[in-house]
């Protein structure tokens, strides 16, 4: 069933008729989601099912949970619908002269949910990172690839692996056990999300990246006309009493920053 027919039983029925239905969808709809993510395995629980019920604005995936929107809908609805109940109830004395919102159900969902944001952070205890990473999930566009349409022709697409892994991340899940070393340079430990993966200097595209980042920088000081160099040394900069420069070369050496005569070493 599509979430434009669930919308449109829940405006239409009150929530007190509902609420068994609800709760069976609910649990349903976790319990698929969590299969999807986790495969049945561990560290799925109530925050996971709270994140991933969000609207994709406030950082979730959009799964809306059924209990929470029979909440909003039944009550937008009989609010939109007061014109057509003053005309039917007309003769009878039964008038009201308030004036609904416009769409007042996205006014009455952002409500809630906003609400909902503002205390995730005390219900659950997040801790720095997570905080961090929930602060990343509401920044505009960060769930854009929810809404993207794969297509295999030009290579907008992903396997079901790589899905799993950003649901994962985004959901909170650790990847990997705590403390493995990293079987790519053998030297750090991973942790257990997996972020090292992002600095790990034997992966085959970090140097790539690297460079790729150093070489943009360096083309866009040269159409501006700002003097740089790359891979330049900076033995100017240790002081001669110390001995020979421990300092690795500059990526980027840049001469006359904004006007000013100090060097800056990128």
């Amino acid at each position: 069933m599509g979430i434009a027919k669930l919308f449109f039983g829940l405006r239409t029925c009150q929530p007190v008729h509902m609420e068994d239905a609800a709760l069976f969808f609910d649990k349903g709809l976790c319990e698929a989601i969590e299969e999807l993510v986790v495969c049945g395995g561990p560290f799925f629980g109530d925050l996971q099912w709270r994140l991933a019920s969000l609207p994709i604005r406030f950082g979730g995936l959009g799964l809306y949970s059924v209990v929470e929107a029979s909440s909003y809908d039944f009550v937008a609805s009989r609010a939109q619908s007061w014109v057509l109940q003053d005309h039917i109830l007309r003769d009878g004395g039964f008038t009201n002269k308030d004036t609904p919102p416009p769409k007042a159900q996205h006014a009455l969902a952002s409500a809630l949910f906003s609400k909902i944001v503002h205390e995730i952070e005390v219900q659950f205890d997040l801790t720095v990172r997570q905080k961090a990473v929930f602060e990343c999930l509401r920044a505009p566009h960060a769930q854009d690839f929810l809404l993207a349409i794969p297509i295999d022709g030009l290579g907008q697409h992903m396997s079901s692996v790589e899905f799993r892994t950003i649901l994962k991340y985004r959901l909170m899940i650790p990847l990997f056990p705590v403390d493995e070393v990293c079987p790519v340079c053998h030297k750090a430990c991973l942790d257990s999300f997996g972020e090292h993966a992002v600095h790990c200097r034997e992966l085959p595209g970090f140097k790539y990246r690297h460079d790729l980042v150093r070489d943009v920088l360096f083309d866009i000081f040269g159409c501006v006309g700002i003097s740089a160099k790359k891979e330049t040394p900076v033995n100017f900069l240790t002081d001669p009493l110390e001995g020979r420069s421990t300092l690795r070369p500059a990526d980027i050496l840049v001469f006359g920053w904004v006007g000013e005569n100090t060097p800056v070493w990128i």
